[in-house]
């Protein structure tokens, strides 16, 4: 039977998209989860996904095209069967195929439905008043089934807009806002940061200043089935709290052995974590200056005042680092949502892109200078990873086809230069998306650079700041690495793997010199470049590097 996309929601405030890319065509066979268009919002341009699986009968819409929400944009059907597209188009609802599917309909709109329906279980009224209103976990994207509250940013009492942001939520694709959906004061949040919650489930009540909310009506929501019921929110208040434990059924907690209180985690950044091994130096006694994690100059800081040293035997045992394992042995690791992704994305990789791999070394030495004068004066630091991000983009506009993708029976070039960089975080490893680079100077992408690092640590990335790139860089010169060979991600032609920069003694007429060197491991994609083009774009690259001055 035939099933007809809508134009999804892809946010509480968003009525209309834009067609912004059109990623298959008529005969396709899709499988759930697949992107379809790439959308253009209110807010950013996000990837439309399949939630059907079916072969590609009809597309409803062309590029540039703005529709509302739950228009129909494509329709799906069996391999062999013929479909009638004449209902669909114009912009008609999704009647015939649509009314198939209502769960999936109800899936779309139900968290904006502010009225629901719960058997009394405490004092009071469960039904809620005229103007109570239940935002729920909106469904940020097509493929999405839970989220995990990251951040509140309210508190009950407060005053909140149609638009404002109730909630960070983190997705299986990047951390989102959740925006609310009604004007209103906070009566009560019934959720805690770091829960796990699906979609559509009640995760705060809005309603006029002046109205009560019933504890029975609160229940009715932390029972619904989607909340815990024995872990009643922080944020719900006392009285309510009191009365909807009251209520709550006797569960007798599971018997389990007692096991020892976890410490306070250590946020730091994985260049201060090397430079405290290096220097002998407890995280735990280190104070951040900027109160969120702690970087390579709060280490130094605690080195120059040794009130942070890590205790040590002799002075011989403090030469090697002191290393606090983040595990220990026969433990079961959990592995979080980003962790998941990575691990499905570079398996994809390994099975499905044919890899060869270039090395060469490049002489820094100028490029290291160049940068030390540069600093002196710039507003914005210019970094290591910053050259390399240009001498990329100059190497890309030269050889364009690094930037091809396989797409049928020819290979699609990219429109802008857009780079990845391979960033760490303490939740696992992201490759933001350094925009445009062929239209920026040195200058230009270390400023942005600088934004887009800052937002990768402060879990602040939008779906936008993860989407397409050509080639990513992934550079781990900082742990001392002289050369690795990186994965290529999905839907990129190359990776580049840049190692540590090391002086080394080269002969230069008659006389030995010391040099700075720093090696290239370019992973390339056989689909779509030949050895020969890989290797042409690679000592561009090496050359450009090598002359920094070409750079600036």
């Amino acid at each position: 039977m035939a099933k007809v996309i809508p134009m999804p929601k892809l946010g509480q405030t968003m009525e209309e998209g834009t067609i912004v890319n059109t990623l298959v065509k008529v005969g396709d066979k899709i499988s759930k989860g697949d992107v379809l268009f790439e959308v253009e919002t209110d807010k950013a341009t996000l990837e439309a996904d399949s939630p059907f699986e079916g072969f590609v009968k009809a597309i409803l819409v062309e590029n540039g095209e703005t529709l509302a929400v739950n228009v129909p944009i494509l329709i799906l059907g069996e391999k062999d069967e013929v479909v009638d597209v004449t209902a669909y188009k114009g912009g008609a609802a999704a009647a015939p195929a649509a009314t198939a599917t209502p769960a999936a309909a109800a899936e779309q709109t139900a968290w904006a439905q502010p009225t629901l329906q719960a058997a009394p279980v405490a004092s009071g009224s469960v039904q809620p008043g005229p103007t109570t209103k239940v935002i729920r976990m909106p469904k940020l994207g097509q493929t999405m089934e839970e989220g995990t509250i990251v951040n509140a940013l309210v508190k009950v009492g407060d005053k909140v807009n149609k638009g404002d942001v109730l909630f960070e939520v983190e997705t299986d694709k990047a951390t989102l806002e959740a925006d609310s959906a009604f004007d209103g004061f906070v009566k009560a949040i019934l959720v805690n940061v770091g829960q796990t919650i699906p979609v559509n489930a009640p995760i705060l009540v809005v309603a006029a200043q002046d109205e009560e909310v019933s504890a029975a009506f609160i229940n009715s929501l932390v029972h619904e089935g989607t909340v815990p019921g024995d872990t009643i929110p922080d944020h719900v208040p006392a009285e309510q709290a009191a009365q909807v434990a009251a209520a709550a059924p006797e569960v007798k907690a599971p018997v389990t052995a007692p096991v020892a209180a976890s410490t306070d985690k250590v946020f730091a950044t994985p260049r201060a974590k090397m430079i405290a091994q290096e220097l002998g130096i407890s995280l735990a006694n280190v104070t951040p200056a900027n109160a969120l994690r702690i970087v390579e100059a709060d280490v130094r800081r605690a080195a120059a005042s040794g009130k942070a040293a890590a205790p040590s035997a002799t002075a011989a045992a403090s030469a090697i680092p002191v290393v606090v394992p983040q595990y220990q042995l026969g433990q079961k690791v959990k592995v979080n949502r980003l962790q998941k992704i990575v691990a499905e994305k570079m398996l994809w990789s390994k099975q499905n892109i044919p890899c060869f791999y270039l090395n060469i070394r490049a002489d820094v030495t100028a490029m290291v200078a160049l940068r030390a004068k540069l600093n002196k004066t710039a507003a914005v630091k210019v970094s290591f990873n910053d050259f390399i991000i240009r001498a990329v983009a100059i190497g890309l506009k030269h050889y364009p086809i690094m930037t091809g993708q396989l797409a049928g029976d020819h290979i699609q070039l990219a429109n802008t230069l857009d780079i990845g960089l391979a960033i760490s975080t303490d939740d696992g490893l992201v490759a933001p998306i350094v925009r445009d680079c062929g239209a920026k100077n040195l200058q230009g992408i270390a400023d942005y650079c600088k934004g887009l690092i800052e937002r990768t640590r402060g879990n602040k990335l939008s779906l936008d700041d993860l989407q397409g790139g050509c080639i990513t860089i992934s550079n781990l010169g900082g742990f001392g690495i002289d050369s690795f060979i990186p994965i290529v991600v999905p839907g990129q032609a190359s990776i580049l793997g840049v190692g540590a920069i090391t002086d080394e003694v080269v002969p230069s007429d008659g006389n030995l010199l010391v040099r700075k060197k720093m090696s290239l491991t370019l992973s390339v994609d056989h689909k779509v470049v030949n050895g020969a083009e890989a290797a042409q774009f690679l000592d561009f690259i090496k050359k450009h590097l090598e002359h920094p001055e070409t750079l600036v």
